[in-house]
């Protein structure tokens, strides 16, 4: 099964693909759940996890996996990661939570959190 997430951000067109198993839908709750086996992909990335929640009123989608994992689509811009939990909206800022690990160009960065742009994969604050 698979479900197709249109949003815009920065007046660019996203389309975000997720395939998994299951596909269940709260209207009451305002989310969409995506279970066993889940594959993400956007024009920036492509995730790898055991389940996923979109939230149609915050237009967040988080990512669960034992890691989940994700990794660059972009020519000259190659970075891949992993964490427990992954998070993005329709902006190009992505969050790898606990566990968190990711690496780009010849760096290797560790840590709790980790907040980066999909685009360029490179380690943005939080403010």
């Amino acid at each position: 099964m698979s479900a197709v997430n249109s949003g815009y951000a920065d007046n660019d067109k996203k389309n975000i693909v997720i395939n998994s198993g299951i596909v269940s839908i709260e209207k009451n709750r305002n989310k969409v759940f995506f279970k066993n086996g889940v594959s993400i992909e956007a024009d920036e990335f492509k995730i790898e996890a055991d389940k996923a929640t979109y939230n149609n009123v915050t237009k967040i989608t988080s990512i669960y996996g034992n890691p989940a994992t994700i990794k660059s689509k972009v020519e000259n811009n190659t970075y891949n990661g992993s964490a427990d939990l992954i998070t993005f909206s329709e902006t190009n800022k992505v969050k790898l939570i606990g566990n968190a690990f990711i690496k780009f160009d010849d760096v290797n960065v560790s840590s709790k959190e980790i907040i980066f742009n999909a685009k360029d994969g490179r380690i943005v604050s939080d403010n």
